[in-house]
């Protein structure tokens, strides 16, 4: 599904939002790109951009569903021509009622009513849509003509506009050709636009903030979509059990084709094995067995196989790509890397400058020549005075049907439901957003838990700082405390990195996946098979009780903390950062982990994530830039790549300014003093 959406920053710039849906029926993100305006050609790029990611044949969209947007259909055969385009049938059937609200009028003293007569025009016209075959298209057209016959504008808006151009794309007849899953219409991106508008405040922000918002949506989508694979690999419906015709299909494919599956069967009792009976729509639509097909598997006893299931219903798992041959080959640049040095010797002095520009924006990415887009200057008029503008709201403006209906009160209402009237929509405080009566918790505020202990009694107010060594103070900013719920390593990581604590499941996730890939790296950096085993199963998700709880809202057991040094080489490594442990002798020892494959960045200093390790508590601790920081680990500079060395010359002076102050430092034990013992007596009044 393909659409765009406005007010999502302030250079007023069409947001083009691709969606697609997993194997549960889930919507998911494609792709986003901001236009500049709705032209072909944009579009064509945009799509052009789109089909470079898909670089498989096997992954291009075989059906795009977009609304009448004429740029866009136009555009999607030039880049997509094998792709079947279909037509919102929503934004048509609101366009045909809306015309009919203009031109269906009927005389005073006439029986019927003309919201009655609109009403079973439109009808008329949705039995057109879902005309099954072109006979019956035929037949039902031929109906709808003499019902409008006293209305000939209306028939030729409909007839020119609508059928005679777009039929095949939304007739049953056609669109029934293609395995479209079910989708008819673009509420799957018009509902996406919702999720995203949840993200942006308000319509003022620049890209970057966009992009942020953005950023902060998919990780969270990406949650969601992996806990629902997972439990579509783990629970099943008790509907399926103990039955042959299902038992191949058990955590192969997704529990929605289990359910398709399902319903189809109640059809076999009238189809039986005859395929004109059954129309087998459900093969031809969504890739499943129809009702005559299963009808033979119930005849014989036998099994629906996998291979009679289409393999988008398959995928339950975030899989990595395999990749082989010439595809594999395409990576090494080989023939690119000769063509670039040649044209270095040969080049003048204006085409290498050029050229070592370009390379650089590829090997550092975090520089970048893009800059905002151009506002149009107002030359003419006075200045004006400056407005203090409020907060303006993201929501779209109203369609035109949306007003028509509105003129028209006989007309039914608007399917969008109206907020109530005592409490505007725009006004309602969201539980994630601090009002006056519901502000943003403090450290202090945090529920205490066996695993998230009191900070030390301190002339500081900076929370947990006396579990930091003395000479380290001076350089900590803020130390920021994240929930003890023995996920607290993750958490403070993903507060770090993605300015969320709740996201440290798609860390967990990123951290897992690490491990599988580079298997044998690991393996020798922790040091026995048996190492790393405990270190995946770690990662994985807790075993499932019989009460259903989300992973949020339990304690971890203890196999499943966040561990260093052994995790601090997969973190390092998975976010491209400098990771630092901190802490006095009693918690664990300091030490600092590199990235293990990976080029350091032009400004390695400002890519430090300091984790601070408290009694059975990990904290999030803000450093200043420069400040002093650990020696390496042993194992990484045993098994760390050639390139990834210079991680460590960036920091050597650091490092050796940590290493001078902590033999000076004298570390006296501390002990966590509660109240009523003999250094803070309680004073009963």
């Amino acid at each position: 599904m393909m659409d765009s959406t406005y007010k999502t920053s302030k250079y007023k710039m069409p947001l083009f939002e691709i969606v697609g849906f997993t194997s549960t029926e889930k919507t998911f993100n494609v792709a986003f790109a901001w236009l500049s305006n709705e032209k072909e050609d944009n579009v064509i790029w945009a799509l052009q951009q789109l089909r470079c990611l898909l670089r498989r044949e096997t992954n291009l969209p075989k059906v795009i569903l977009t609304d009448r947007d004429l740029a866009l259909m136009n555009a999607i055969p030039a880049v997509f021509p094998e792709a079947a385009a279909l037509v919102c049938r929503f934004h048509v059937k609101k366009n045909v009622r809306t015309k009919a609200a203009e031109l269906v009028k009927v005389r005073d003293g006439e029986k019927v009513k003309a919201a009655d007569m609109r009403e079973r025009v439109c009808l008329a016209f949705e039995d057109v849509l879902d005309s099954s075959t072109e006979a019956e298209y035929t037949e039902n057209v031929m109906a709808f003509r003499k019902l409008c016959e006293r209305w000939p504008k209306f028939v030729r808006y409909v007839e020119e506009t609508i059928l005679d151009t777009d039929k095949e794309k939304l007739v049953s007849a056609w669109v029934d050709k293609y395995m479209h899953m079910g989708n008819h219409t673009t509420n799957r991106a018009e509902s996406a636009h919702g999720v995203l508008k949840s993200y942006l405040t308000d319509d003022l922000g620049d890209l970057v903030k966009g992009w942020e918002s953005i950023h902060r949506m998919l990780g969270n989508q990406f949650t969601q979509v992996q806990t629902e694979f997972g439990q579509n690999m783990s629970v099943y419906g008790h509907t399926y059990r103990k039955k042959t015709l299902y038992s191949t299909l058990m955590f192969k494919v997704s529990r929605r084709a289990m359910r398709y599956i399902h319903t189809e069967s109640k059809r076999v009792e009238f189809t039986g094995m005859d395929s004109m009976k059954c129309g087998c729509l459900m093969r031809t639509n969504y890739g499943l067995p129809c009702a005559c097909l299963i009808a033979k598997k119930l005849h014989h006893n036998r099994p629906i196989r996998l291979d009679e299931v289409y393999k988008h219903w398959k995928i339950i798992c975030f899989q990595d790509e395999e990749v082989g041959g010439d595809v594999e080959d395409d990576y090494a640049c080989t023939a690119e890397w000769q063509a670039i040095q040649e044209r270095l010797r040969t080049a003048d002095v204006s085409m290498k400058n050029e050229i070592r520009d370009q390379l650089r924006k590829i090997a550092y990415p975090t520089t970048t020549d893009v800059e905002p887009p151009t506002t149009n200057v107002k030359s003419k008029g006075a200045k004006k005075k400056k407005v203090v503008r409020g907060t303006r709201s993201t929501s779209r403006d109203k369609s035109r049907w949306e007003h028509v209906e509105e003129y028209f009160t006989e007309t039914q209402a608007s399917q969008s439901s109206k907020p109530s009237p005592s409490i505007p929509s725009h006004s309602r405080p969201s539980s994630s957003q601090p009002t006056a009566s519901n502000p943003m918790p403090t450290v202090s505020e945090a529920p205490l838990t066996v695993s998230n202990p009191l900070p030390l009694t301190s002339s500081s107010q900076i929370f947990g700082i006396n579990h930091m060594p003395k000479f380290m103070h001076p350089f900590i900013e803020d130390i920021i405390n994240v929930d003890g719920d023995g996920y607290c390593g993750y958490r403070a990581v993903a507060l770090a990195q993605r300015g969320n604590e709740d996201d440290f499941e798609l860390i967990r996730c990123n951290m897992s996946r690490e491990l599988r890939l580079n298997k044998d790296m690991y393996v020798a950096i922790f040091g026995c098979e048996e190492r790393y085993q405990y270190i995946c199963d770690a990662l994985l998700p807790p075993p499932r009780t019989r009460q259903r709880t989300s992973i949020r809202n339990i304690v971890a057991p203890m196999d499943k903390w966040f561990t260093l040094p052994d995790m601090g080489h997969i973190v390092a490594t998975i976010l491209d950062r400098v990771v630092v442990q901190l802490s006095i002798l009693q918690n664990g020892p300091c030490e600092t982990f590199f990235p293990l494959r990976s080029i350091p960045s032009p400004n390695p200093s400002s890519r430090v994530i300091c984790l601070g390790a408290l009694p059975d508590h990990y904290v999030l601790v803000k450093l200043k830039v420069g400040c002093p920081i650990p020696k390496s680990n042993k194992s990484w500079k045993q098994y760390c790549a050639k390139q990834s060395l210079g991680w460590e010359d960036s920091f050597i002076a650091a490092q050796h300014r940590f290493e001078e102050m902590m033999s000076t430092e004298n570390v006296v034990p501390i002990k966590i003093v509660g109240a009523g013992s003999r250094e803070t007596p309680l004073v009963i009044d």
